[in-house]
């Protein structure tokens, strides 16, 4: 099963143990990687899924069965001018998102799926990024701009597994930018009883990613 190399640590805990528990004799192997990645490996067989986000930019000839999924923020370190003390989710009327995203960022790397997104963010608000440094790992990038290289926009997911530390985060409207979460299968190749119990317990899972 290929997966999305960011949404691994979340996504598979949440289903695989109780479908291992239900199927004892299926093996399953594992594959992480960027977007292109994990679709190419579908749609040249060389694995039965794809979990992944963002359905809408999915290639044409993977089928995705959707559940759950999860908003956005910028993180705000300490050192920014915006960044408010005392506070953690800011109101969205407490700034103009625009003069966020007029600040230095530090981004992940192209091929990542967050970076699509946020790409398509500055240019639907005709913007261009000042990107200060980029990251293959969404992890680090968040990290970075924590300790003040710059903003970033980030998610629940990534930021359960940082160490707590004053920032502010400013929620973006689902509207502009979100997260929604898929299992894919090859539209043309017939599924295996394994493969239908799977997206099923996919879809049956509480996968609504949420910070507080």
């Amino acid at each position: 099963m290929a997966v999305l190399e960011s949404l691994g640590t979340f996504l598979l805990p949440a289903i695989l143990p109780r479908f291992l528990k239900d199927h004892p004799s299926v093996r399953i192997q594992v594959v992480e990687g960027f977007p292109h990645q994990s679709e190419e490996r579908i749609l040249n067989d060389q694995a039965d899924l794809y979990m992944g986000q963002t359905p809408e930019t999915l290639n044409y000839g993977i089928h995705p069965y959707i559940n759950g999924g999860e908003n956005y923020y910028v993180i705000i370190p300490a050192t920014s001018k915006f960044y408010q003390p005392g506070r953690f989710i800011l109101d969205p009327s407490t700034y103009n998102l625009d003069d966020l995203l007029q600040e230095p960022f530090v981004l992940s790397s192209a091929e990542s799926e967050i970076r699509h997104q946020v790409n398509s963010l500055f240019q639907n608000r005709k913007l261009v990024p000042k990107v200060v440094m980029v990251s293959n790992s969404v992890i680090t990038v968040a990290n970075l701009a924590i300790q003040g290289v710059g903003l970033t926009i980030s998610a629940a997911s990534i930021l359960k597994r940082i160490k707590e530390t004053p920032i502010n985060l400013y929620p973006l409207d689902p509207s502009l930018i979100q997260i929604r979460y898929f299992i894919g299968a090859k539209k043309d190749r017939p599924l295996t009883d394994a493969m239908r119990d799977l997206i099923a317990a996919f879809q049956s899972a509480n996968l609504q990613m949420k910070i507080h």
